[in-house]
């Protein structure tokens, strides 16, 4: 099946540890590999009130194919490709702190409305599966240094990162 996501924001979890794999922003289409069932495994969750459909992959390839659009799926796969690479990059051999920095700055790369949304710690512990303890340590020094500022848990700023904790 392919999730068509017309409004507002899903995530995606893994469902053998709950990791939170990546936020879905509407519009998107979420399901069109053909060549593997990419949905295997992971489970959604809404944030708000989501619209969305559920449609079988061969009914939207068919439209794809028909209204011409193979160029914008390219593009679309495309970005699921490169997002995929900067998430192993981002996870396989750092340190605790390497990896609070790398999802500090992608929260910050998120669209507003979701990053205004969302806890940063509670963002940062489903990533990385983290303890909250240690990020919240993390946080509170990079917040005294200056280098972020959090508002009732929203992240508003990211300041230059120190390379090392």
């Amino acid at each position: 099946m392919t999730l068509v996501i017309h409004e507002d924001l899903l995530a995606a979890y893994r469902n053998s540890d709950h990791l939170l794999l990546r936020y879905f922003q509407a519009p998107l289409i979420v399901g069109l590999n053909v060549l593997t069932d990419m949905n295997d495994g992971i489970f959604y969750k809404a944030y708000s009130d989501v619209r969305y459909e559920l449609q079988p992959r061969e009914t939207v390839l068919e439209k794809i194919d028909h209204a011409k659009l193979w160029r914008e799926t390219a593009m679309l796969f495309m970005f699921g490709v490169k997002r995929f690479a900067e998430a192993h990059k981002n996870s396989a051999g750092l340190s605790t702190y390497e990896l609070i920095r790398l999802n500090l700055q992608g929260l910050m790369e998120e669209e507003e409305e979701l990053r205004l949304a969302i806890n940063v710690s509670d963002y940062i512990q489903e990533k990385t599966h983290l303890s909250r303890s240690r990020v919240m340590k993390i946080l509170s020094d990079l917040r005294e240094g200056n280098y972020i500022e959090i508002n009732r848990g929203i992240l508003m700023k990211v300041n230059k990162l120190p390379e090392n904790y």
